[in-house]
């Protein structure tokens, strides 16, 4: 499968972008607004869930379901996420590829138009939306934010990040969310949405066989309708950590976490960016890596530990698992690990699996529409890179790259959630 994009502007700040595939039996159609993450935030989480369950058209989740039904069965998600310092709100519908209907129904151009539905005409009126669906809403964001502070691991990491961003937006707390998000009213949510409408960069993506030239049409009768001023998103790049900041709170809990984050140098999301991903990689990316083989396999210092890159921020964040008495001897072979990286000592054999892995990784976006949606999603606001160029770009590191980006590494936060001794 070809997954080499059509970009079309179609608007101000909008773009449609097109995947056409001829050996898949779905089509994945996505609305994905980015906007800065600072602003208006908890109205948004709120207003993602919202659009999902109802709009004039469908006024109830029941009646949604039963759309999704009359097209064949498509199934339909939404979510938000950070990128960067950005807020993505996505919303997203799977159907049937339109030669596969039984009548030559168009089920593309119906699952667009549902989706249209959705973030047009959401359930509102009169300068507010329904406030009897705002509380289930509500309650329902309230629930997943909980859910995510009571997940340790995620936790942990959240407060890692809190603590080594807290001047940045990237930085915003969990719990200032979450206190936002029940302060959310039928008028807020209703100004947050008509400001996302103008000012959000968007991206409408269209992967599969489906018969495109309606659905163009059909978009830029509706962005054409509006009056728009996209607000970039600007992500804070801190370089270099100028000292390393140590935090320890304690809970009971069974496993302790260790979280440390780390400036990665690089002054944008391209930035050295195909080697950082490689180091990344060899360093903690998989049971090949060097944490994994070492840390976790060789000493037993930890449960789990593994590092990951934020392209998007410009920092690299290393997660263990531990007991609380190996918190000092886990940091320190951490550390090692990196020294290792930084003086260029890891094998080549180490170096090959790790980018033989992501190249993989990315050869494996071509499987499904929903993998190929899911990989462009990431260039909402950027000129798109295809997975093809990816792996071009990785297979072209060297070990002299790969030092190199290890060597721009500086420790910024270490963060330590401590079980108690009863628990460690």
């Amino acid at each position: 499968m070809s997954v080499t994009p059509q970009v079309h502007e179609i608007g101000d700040g909008v773009r449609l972008l097109h995947v056409h595939t001829e050996n898949t039996k779905t089509t994945c159609i996505s609305l994905i607004l980015l906007t800065p993450l600072c602003e208006n935030t908890a109205e948004n989480t709120v207003l993602a869930s919202f659009l999902a369950h109802s709009s004039e058209k469908y006024p109830t989740l029941l009646e949604v379901n039963e759309q999704l039904e009359e097209l064949y069965g498509a199934a339909f998600s939404s979510d938000v996420s950070k990128l960067g310092e950005g807020y993505r709100l996505r919303l997203s519908v799977t159907c049937i590829n339109d030669r596969l209907t039984l009548g030559g129904e168009k089920i593309s151009t119906e699952a667009l138009r549902l989706l249209l539905d959705l973030l047009f005409a959401p359930l509102c009126a009169n300068g507010a939306f329904d406030a009897h669906q705002l509380q289930t809403e509500i309650r329902l964001c309230a629930e997943d934010i909980e859910s995510e502070l009571n997940d340790k691991r995620a936790y942990a990491l959240s407060q890692m990040v809190e603590h080594m961003c807290r001047e940045e937006p990237y930085g915003l707390p969990k719990s200032e969310l979450l206190e936002g998000v029940k302060a959310v009213t039928p008028e807020s949510l209703y100004t947050a949405w008509q400001t996302l409408l103008r000012t959000a960069a968007i991206s409408v993506q269209v992967v599969g066989d489906a018969d495109f030239a309606p659905l163009e049409e059909m978009l830029r009768a509706r962005f054409g309708a509006i009056e728009r001023t996209p607000r970039p998103v600007e992500t804070v790049f801190v370089e270099t950590a100028e000292d390393v900041s140590e935090f320890t709170e304690d809970m009971e809990l069974n496993q302790s976490k260790l979280v440390l984050g780390f400036r990665c140098g690089m002054q944008n999301a391209d930035d050295n960016f195909f080697a950082q991903r490689v180091m990344a990689d060899v360093f903690g990316g998989g049971p090949y890596s060097r944490l994994f083989m070492h840390v976790r396999e060789k000493l037993s210092l930890c449960y789990y530990c593994s590092a990951r890159l934020d392209r998007r921020k410009g920092i690299l964040v290393v997660q263990s698992g531990i007991e609380a008495k190996n918190k000092q001897a886990a940091l320190d072979e951490i550390l090692k690990q990196l020294s290792v990286m930084q003086n260029g000592e890891f094998t080549d054999e180490e170096l090959a699996a790790s980018k033989a892995a992501l190249c993989d990784a990315y050869r494996g976006v071509n499987d499904t529409p929903e993998s190929v949606d899911a990989y462009y999603a990431q260039f909402i606001d950027t000129p798109p890179q295809t997975p093809e160029a990816m792996v071009a770009g990785i297979e072209a590191v060297d070990r002299a790259a790969v030092t190199a980006a290890a060597k721009r590494l500086t420790l910024d936060t270490v963060y330590f959630l401590k079980g108690g001794e009863e628990h460690a």
